[in-house]
Formats: C-alpha cells, sequence, structure tokens
C-alpha cells in the first residue's frame, strides 16, 4: 500500500488540477469517467458531456490527432477519435493515455463548432473514415508518467516581458516583508522595504505608461502614494494608520494583477497579451 499511495495522490492531484483548469472559461460540468469501450459503443449517452477516458494509443493520425482503443494488444474495431490541438509531445502507440474533454460525433462542422480555433488535420478519405466516430475533443492527455502533454506551452518571455518579470518579482517579497514589518512595528526594516517598493514601483509606472494603460497607470500610481502615506505613520508612531495604508497599497497590487496576470496551465503566472 505504501508504494501506490504516492502515485495514486499525484494522479488524482493532476486531475482535478486537470478538471479546474478545463472548466476556467466554460459552464461548469460534471467530469464523467467512461472506458474508451463504452464510450464507443454507447456514444449518444456522452455526446455533449466532460469526460474522462483511459485507452490505449491506436494509431497517430497527425499532430493533434490520434484515435484509442480500450486494448493495447488487439484491435478491437471500436476506436474512440482524440483531437488534442495543444498536443506539445507524441502519444506512444499502444502507450494508455487518459484524455479529458467534451465528446462530440466527428464531422468537420462539430469540431469546428466545438473548436472554433483549429485547424483540422486530417485528410478528407480519413475524415470520411472517420464520420460519426466518437470523439473527444481534449484539453488534456495524461500519459503515464504523469504528465499532461496536451498542456499549452507559452512562448518565451520577450526582452521586455523578462525585464518586468524581474521588476514584479523584486515586488513581491519586498511587499512581504513589509507587511511583516507593520505587524512587528519595525521601522528599521520598513526603511529598507520602502527602498526596494518605491524602486520597483517606479519601474512599474514606467513599464505601463509605455503601455498607455491608463487603469494599470493610476494602480501604480496610487500604489507609491500609499507607500509614501505608510512611511509617514511610522514615523509618527501611528502603527494602525501605518498598516491600514498598507491593504490599501495591497490592494493597488490585487487590481493589476486581476487585470494584467494570468495562470498558466504549468501554475505559473505572465504579464496577459497586450492587444
Amino acid at each position: 500500500m505504501k508504494r501506490t499511495a504516492a502515485p495514486l495522490v499525484a494522479l488524482t492531484l493532476l486531475f482535478l488540477t486537470i478538471a479546474v483548469r478545463a472548466g476556467q472559461n466554460a459552464p461548469a460540468k460534471p467530469l464523467i469517467p467512461v472506458a474508451a469501450s463504452t464510450l464507443a459503443e454507447q456514444p449518444d449517452v456522452y455526446v455533449g458531456q466532460l469526460v474522462t477516458v483511459t485507452g490505449a494509443v491506436e494509431q497517430s493520425l497527425s499532430k493533434s490527432v490520434f484515435s484509442i482503443d480500450q486494448d493495447k494488444t488487439k484491435s478491437t474495431g471500436r476506436d474512440v477519435l482524440v483531437i488534442a490541438p495543444s498536443l506539445n509531445a507524441a502519444v506512444d502507440a499502444n502507450g494508455y493515455v487518459t484524455v479529458i474533454g467534451e465528446v462530440v460525433r466527428f464531422s468537420p462542422e462539430a469540431v469546428a463548432k466545438g473548436l472554433p480555433q483549429y485547424q483540422l488535420e486530417l485528410s478528407s478519405d480519413l475524415v470520411t473514415r472517420f464520420q460519426g466516430v466518437p470523439t473527444v475533443l481534449a484539453t488534456s492527455v495524461v500519459n503515464t508518467a504523469l504528465v499532461d502533454v496536451a498542456r499549452k506551452i507559452p512562448p518565451p518571455l520577450t526582452p521586455e516581458e523578462q525585464a518586468f518579470d524581474k521588476v514584479m518579482k523584486a515586488t513581491g517579497p519586498a511587499f512581504t516583508s513589509l507587511r511583516q514589518t507593520l505587524a512587528d512595528a519595525d521601522a528599521n526594516a520598513l526603511k529598507t522595504q520602502a527602498e526596494i517598493l518605491r524602486r520597483t514601483f517606479a519601474e512599474n509606472l514606467a513599464f505601463w505608461k509605455t503601455k498607455s494603460r491608463t487603469d494599470a497607470i493610476g494602480w501604480a500610481t496610487d500604489a507609491r502614494k500609499h507607500l509614501d502615506e505608510v512611511e509617514r505613520a511610522a514615523v509618527k508612531g501611528d502603527w494602525d494608520a501605518a498598516r491600514a495604508a498598507g491593504t490599501s497599497l495591497g490592494q493597488m497590487c490585487q487590481n493589476c494583477h486581476g487585470g494584467y496576470r494570468e495562470r498558466q496551465d504549468d501554475g505559473g503566472y505572465r504579464l496577459k497579451e497586450l492587444r
């Protein structure tokens, strides 16, 4: 039992994470577990549902399309098609995968409706062959190594994004330390953290001015004002007022994060694409 507990816990946590991500931009649906053979035999029960289905890879058909079968030792002729637009690594023939996504009956029209940004990668003969076959429009494809090979990999940071990321990574720890110094009423430590934040807020403000984002400019400007209020109150020994200003300062950070930071599939964050 001890040897299997860790993998089972890891698998459960992985699927919970994937399920949350799959529902972030869609109405909430229950995640229905189903065998590949059952889905192949009774597709209409599951059409329109969000499922998790495990099966062996039968055949890779393109960079983003493959079929799965229940039995990896033989072909049953009851394939389930999987379309994973963000597939970033090849799936192994006869290797087991767990696929999460919405079920449709295959047709170019059904795929276009379910994946409007995706260009179908199948030849005309394969389109004809798989017409009506149960198909999972996959948001996740987890292999036996517990790697989601359908996880979207963001492009590398641009030099500008790298510089901004460095500023943010300096701001976060400094603000965390500032909150602790406010709790401890430590004037000397507060001065050190305030100096760091004053610099990073200035760099943050300069960045947003180049983007002409008036809301972010306002938050950065107000953050600096609240920092000044923190320092003035601390000098007077009014730590309640200093803590209140610190809370207002934190709200400015949260406003900006909510507007311009997005979570990636790997759990990290980066700046939203600015259009």
